[in-house]
């Protein structure tokens, strides 16, 4: 369900805000500001602040990225992506929501919590079971910010805007200051992109020209994510009822598929 109701009238949009427990509002309008400063073009442009709590913003060309992603499209999204992780984060900036140490400690609880979840299918149990040991002992760092960058706080590829020639950001609820290889993660492992094809994450993580070192911190955040993704699909949670049937088989799958080279 959507935490926000959105009114469009001409050029101008209205953003109103169901929940601000998270500083939402506050979130997406400093996002806002920040960019129109400096990465004009990328994303709405702050227009008033109203109660209620409602932002106002200018409205951006183009359509949500909805289909597999064109050579174009994926080049065109990571050059939108790398030009937000370029803009200066002011000192007081804070950390986007579900940063890294939350996420951590969210799959570790939830992880305790499910794993003794019965009429799961095999494949499902096992990378819950193997999830679960890598979290008891992620690589050091990971729930660190190393490289303090921009981030937007949802990689949902509906977020992205293609107007034909390029791609532009919305939805800057839970913005904040992120680390450089959990965002590149969270781009390619978001389930609504890389469950039903949409992107190839490989060429995704490929256009951010990475060195080793953060390379092996965006394959730990990898894993993480899509744990989380995993839980979320199992039944009864957010997502099951979101996605195809067979989902959560194919998530656990491709989880277990990224833990291999941890497990050996």
């Amino acid at each position: 369900m959507s935490n926000h109701d959105v009114t469009i009238e001409g050029d101008v949009v209205r953003k109103r805000y169901r929940r601000t427990d998270r500083g939402e509002p506050e979130r997406e309008w400093a996002a806002l500001v920040l960019l129109d400063e400096h990465a004009r073009g990328l994303a709405p442009r702050p227009l008033d602040r109203e109660t209620g709590p409602t932002v106002v913003m200018s409205r951006v060309p183009g359509r949500p990225l909805g289909a597999v992603l064109t050579g174009d499209q994926t080049r065109a999204m990571v050059g939108a992506y790398r030009r937000l992780f370029a803009v200066p984060v002011p000192p007081d900036t804070p950390r986007r929501h579900w940063h890294p140490e939350a996420f951590l400690r969210n799959n570790l609880e939830w992880i305790e919590a499910e794993r003794t979840r019965r009429n799961v299918p095999e494949v499902v149990r096992r990378a819950i079971a193997t999830a679960r040991a890598w979290h008891a002992g992620p690589p050091t760092g990971t729930a660190e910010i190393r490289d303090p960058v921009a981030a937007q706080g949802d990689g949902r590829v509906d977020n992205m805007l293609w107007d034909g020639s390029r791609v532009r950001l919305v939805d800057f609820e839970g913005f904040g200051v992120g680390d450089l290889s959990f965002e590149v993660a969270d781009l390619a492992e978001h389930i609504s992109s890389r469950l039903p094809g949409l992107t190839d994450p490989e060429a995704v993580i490929a256009g951010f020209t990475l060195d080793p070192d953060r390379l092996e911190r965006v394959a730990a955040y990898r894993i993480m994510l899509a744990t989380f993704w995993l839980l979320m699909l199992l039944p009864g949670n957010p997502g099951h009822e979101r996605n195809p049937p067979g989902s959560a088989e194919l998530q656990a799958a491709h989880l277990l598929d990224l833990l291999s080279p941890s497990a050996g």
